[in-house]
């Protein structure tokens, strides 16, 4: 009988030991590396955005007329909460057309992803511009 008391006891203390390194291991933040979906579904977001902007006419309209302020309103406008934007807006030989920022972040962070989308003026003075969408969420 005594000698069950002595087990009793070893299995209790392996479970303790078991609870407390099971806590210290949930409580631990872990970091993860920025995931390949996260940034996919992103790339996803940004080059939807850009489609309907485009799709309507909306998009080469204010690059044309220089509306950098209503093009930064609309961006805000579409993108969802917590999502962080750059955008630059260059002409055919890559020159930086808008002289202030469009944006709502100045750090985007490791996460961000790079769009890249051409968009043609509508009328019949028809000009090319390429836009780069930097897209990152807010941490």
């Amino acid at each position: 009988m005594l000698d069950n008391k002595g087990q009793i006891r070893i299995i209790e203390a392996f479970l303790a030991v078991s609870v407390m390194f099971s806590a210290l291991i949930f409580t631990t933040p872990m970091s993860s590396p920025p995931s390949l979906e996260k940034q996919a579904n992103l790339k996803k977001l940004g080059s939807q955005i850009l489609i309907n902007l485009d799709h309507n006419g909306t998009l080469g309209k204010l690059i044309a007329d220089g509306n950098w302020s209503a093009l930064r309103q609309t961006m805000d406008l579409s993108l969802p909460q917590g999502a962080l934007y750059s955008l630059t807006v260059y002409n055919e030989n890559m020159q930086r057309v808008n002289p202030q920022e469009i944006s709502n972040t100045n750090q985007l962070g490791q996460q961000a992803v790079m769009i890249q989308y051409l968009c043609v003026t509508p009328g019949s003075d028809t000009r090319f511009f390429t836009l780069r969408l930097l897209l990152g969420w807010l941490k």
